[in-house]
């Protein structure tokens, strides 16, 4: 497994990320690392890799990171 991200990995990353950010000021860590690792099957990646990644760009947009929280059905975070 590589520990840098393929560049097209890092240009999906920083789209999606972005484009998060400006939605909400609280960014999902975990649950985008997924859906950019379901996107990009096949690619010797490791999570953890793409989670510091989403992670440090995500505080470089100013937003709050969430690590794997529980959702609503509209999405907000529940109180469990």
């Amino acid at each position: 497994m590589t520990r840098h991200l393929p560049d097209d990995i890092q240009r999906d990353l920083e789209t999606m990320v972005r484009a998060k950010a400006g939605e909400s000021r609280v960014l999902d860590v975990e649950a985008t690392a997924r859906e950019i690792l379901g996107r990009h099957r096949g690619q010797d990646v490791e999570i953890g890799t793409v989670v510091a990644s989403v992670a440090r760009l995500a505080g470089r947009y100013g937003c709050a990171v969430q690590l794997g929280g529980r959702h609503d059905d509209d999405g907000r975070i529940a109180a469990h």
